[in-house]
């Protein structure tokens, strides 16, 4: 008799009665369940009731060497409450087998002896072992979290469906051999076993992504070394594609699975872009698009003139002195270039802040409408939600405030493995690092598990979209310095972020354009641009020439693959949608962007918005070779189609088109 010291605690090592009578009742249901599955019917032989006391005798003292059957409540932590039940399943089995092979009872079925034994052992941590279901205890200690029905539900369904194909692709049927039915009981044990070992059939609530699906990969290790040891260590003439095929198209799906289900729970925190379509890649040629990167910070650099931020000045320069002695003291090259664009002695160190921080947190904190000097030297590429992080820098800065900051554009990523890596190798690496920074983010469903890994930490921005996103949160760019392999920016407060406008990411997206009567229309295209590229369209035109169509020389807010669509005019095709509608004709002057249009003479805008603009432009039948001439041109067209609508727009179309044929003339 055991005698229990501890004054008013319950007997820990005293056997459960209930517990006793419910695993006999389980332990009967799972051979009978087996037998069922096996026999289809009850009809027990004679060498099953002779096997029975046996199967009861191995029951008990199984039970009795593991001790499972008494009270252990006290036992903390998932495997000290499994352990006696799996060590009674060990023992179980042992001296099942033992005893079969000692008593010469060959005829037994080992789907029935042993798959009784899985059923048995499911059944007992389902129901006895405190960790799942509430029959002894609601909840697990340490995690709080129960078995989930629906998921053990699932993971069978899984691991079933993957099992039946597998045997359909080898015999072409999903009706069971009896010969193979060994090879699914075995698949069911391994699942079932390193399940529970590894409490796999919880619902999954990691921290992260790697701490969600550790679980499921670890069992998947575990499964596939005991059946390697099984299948070749034991020679059981199992069939290697049903075994391993089965348990691989299993474990595919369930990392599947596992990884949908963690996007969905983390899908309200994670910075998911609300844009639903995507830009399709583009892939700098070696060193082309670095320099278009110091084509634009070179041109920057030249043109930048010293900026003061207040019209007081500091003769103390406590700004400059701790940001050379503190702040910049490892990247002198950035202080030079602060110190060259900002005059520095008339920055208020009472109104200015210096961070190094990726967490929105420390900009949120800090006073609306109070700073005129802000720096923040974390890249905006790590930030999860870079346009709610500039709106908040621009709550904070005054107007005409300054703000500091860097970006690494993704056409000076090439240069980077180039640098590093042997060119071969360079180029294997840029891809992977392009189509993970840069594709997928952009693509409907693979953007969610982008960002529920990475957390929008890396990701990579053209020079394009970066500088359009600060013009889009109310900046205006002062200067650019490009050091190492980021682009450092200067620029000011202008006025409040967009709202009227949505940006696009999508390959079909809408233009705003000038139409009937001066009204604004959307014109729809596919994009040739880079996202955001919309809202520097006054910066790139104030910093370049226009050739001779009046367009931007060497505009590097095009793609690779918009070159491309220009060429053969693919990007023109979305316009039918607008001809459909009525807000073009075929034949008639460009619609312009608000910034182009202000740029034509007076007497052209008033001529201009009498009619509706065009799909085909005059420019391309008359070919003219500068941007006075493609007002000529507009002139001529608009004047001819008031006095012969119809034989001017069949004249222009044909000499147009031909143009287009035998001349190359591109889209715009």
């Amino acid at each position: 008799m055991e005698i229990n010291t501890d004054l008013g605690q319950p007997r820990r090592h005293q056997y459960n009665k209930v517990k006793i009578f419910v695993d006999f009742l389980l332990l009967l249901f799972a051979f009978v369940l087996a037998y069922l599955l096996k026999k289809g019917n009850l009809s027990f032989t004679a060498v099953y009731f002779k096997f029975l006391p046996i199967y009861l005798s191995c029951w008990g003292l199984s039970a009795m060497l593991s001790k499972k059957l008494k009270n252990n409540h006290h036992e903390k932590g998932h495997m000290k409450q499994l352990e006696p039940f799996l060590s009674s399943a060990l023992y179980f089995t042992g001296m099942l087998s033992l005893l079969i092979y000692g008593l010469n009872l060959y005829e037994l079925s080992r789907f029935i002896v042993f798959g009784s034994v899985g059923i048995f052992l499911l059944l007992e941590i389902l129901l006895l072992s405190g960790n799942y279901l509430p029959l002894f205890r609601i909840r697990d200690r340490e995690s709080g979290r129960g078995f989930s029905i629906t998921f053990f539900l699932l993971e069978f369904a899984q691991v079933t469906a993957s099992f039946f194909v597998v045997h359909f692709f080898k015999i072409g049927t999903v009706a069971l051999l009896e010969s193979y039915q060994d090879v699914l009981l075995l698949i069911y044990f391994l699942w079932l076993f390193t399940g529970l070992l590894v409490h796999r059939f919880r619902i999954p609530r990691g921290k992260n992504y790697l701490g969600t699906i550790y679980p499921f990969v670890k069992s998947t290790f575990i499964v596939l070394s005991i059946a390697s040891i099984v299948v070749f260590g034991f020679r059981t003439g199992f069939s290697r594609l049903l075994v391993f095929g089965s348990l691989g198209i299993y474990a595919c799906i369930e990392i599947l699975g596992i990884s949908f289900y963690y996007m969905r729970r983390m899908q309200r925190s994670i910075d998911v872009p609300e844009i639903d379509f995507f830009e399709a890649p583009i892939h700098p040629t070696h060193l082309e698009g670095a320099g278009v990167v110091e084509k634009v910070v070179e041109k920057e650099r030249v043109e930048a003139k010293k900026v003061s931020v207040s019209r007081k000045t500091f003769t103390a320069s406590l700004v400059r002195d701790k940001l050379k002695k503190i702040y910049l003291k490892d990247l002198p090259p950035v202080f030079k270039f602060i110190d060259r664009v900002v005059d520095l002695d008339t920055v208020d160190i009472l109104k200015s802040e210096v961070l190094d921080s990726g967490n929105p947190y420390n900009v949120e904190i800090l006073p609306d409408n109070a700073l005129n000097f802000f720096v923040n030297l974390h890249t905006l590429n790590d930030f999860r939600r870079v346009n709610r992080f500039l709106v908040k820098v621009n709550r904070k800065i005054k107007k005409n405030g300054v703000f500091i900051g860097k970006f690494e554009p993704c056409e000076r990523r090439y240069i980077y493995f180039l640098k590093n890596y042997p060119h071969v190798l360079a180029s294997i690496l840029y891809f992977f690092d392009f189509t993970w920074k840069r594709v997928f983010p952009k693509l409907p469903l693979l953007k969610k598990f982008y960002f529920a890994v990475s957390k929008g930490q890396g990701r990579a921005f053209s020079l394009a979209e970066a500088l359009g996103r600060i013009y889009y949160c109310g900046f205006e760019i002062v200067s650019l310095e490009s050091i190492e392999n980021f682009v450092y920016f200067i620029v000011r407060k202008v006025k409040a972020p967009q709202t009227e406008f949505t940006p696009s990411y999508g390959p079909l997206f809408k233009q705003r354009r000038v139409g009937l009567g001066g009204k604004i229309v959307y014109i729809y295209k596919m994009r040739t641009m880079h996202p955001y590229s919309e809202y520097i369209h006054k910066y790139i035109y104030d910093k370049n020439k226009l050739d001779e169509k009046g367009k931007i020389k060497g505009d590097f807010r095009i793609t690779g693959w918009g070159r491309f669509f220009r060429k053969f005019w693919i990007d023109e095709i979305p316009m039918w949608i607008n001809w459909l509608k009525g807000d073009i004709k075929l034949v008639g002057v460009r619609p312009l962007s608000e910034t182009f249009f202000n740029t034509y003479p007076k007497g052209l805008q008033e001529e201009r918005i009498k009619f509706k603009p065009g799909m085909v432009p005059p420019y391309y039948a008359d070919m003219p070779k500068s941007i006075e001439d493609v007002w000529q041109s507009e002139r001529d067209y608009l004047q001819k189609y008031k006095e012969h609508p119809i034989r001017t727009d069949f004249k222009y179309f044909f000499k147009a088109f031909a143009n287009i044929i035998f001349r190359k003339a591109k889209s715009s």
